[in-house]
């Protein structure tokens, strides 16, 4: 099952068509129906010609954790700026308050906060871009 959806965020985050279990028939991004066969390739354009596009069969690797949505944002803007994809893994468990987890807390050691993974190819370019947001650095 495939996002057919042109305007989905997780399209337009990654240039990729997400494809998901038989059972799921609404996409979580924009709740667009999922079709059963992956939508034709199309150039994809997110205004920014300088932003690489992520392969299919890439490997993404984790770069940075963050446990505040104010770091947050700013890592996704030093990542946007630098033209580096990324995905955001965990963004969903943070409530509406700063640092405040739906489901755990930081206390809770196995919560975690958000983790950012880029194309390996590109994984240290973003490390050395993210070096002064990291309080321990080499712990992802």
């Amino acid at each position: 099952m495939f996002c057919s959806n042109d305007d989905c965020p997780d399209y337009l985050n990654t240039g990729l068509r997400s494809e998901y279990f038989n059972d799921v028939i609404v996409c979580p991004y924009c709740e667009t129906p999922l079709v059963a066969e992956r939508p034709p390739l199309e150039p994809f354009d997110d205004g920014n010609p300088q932003k690489p596009r992520v392969g299919d069969d890439e490997t993404m690797e984790p770069v940075i954790e963050a446990t505040d949505l104010t770091e947050v944002a700013v890592i996704k803007s030093v990542l946007d700026a630098a033209g580096i994809p990324y995905l955001a893994h965990g963004e969903q468990r943070f409530g509406a308050f700063r640092g405040a987890f739906v489901s755990g807390s930081i206390f809770n050691p196995s919560s975690r906060g958000v983790v950012f993974t880029v194309p390996s190819r590109m994984a240290e370019e973003a490390r050395i871009l993210l070096e002064e947001f990291d309080e321990e650095p080499g712990r992802v």
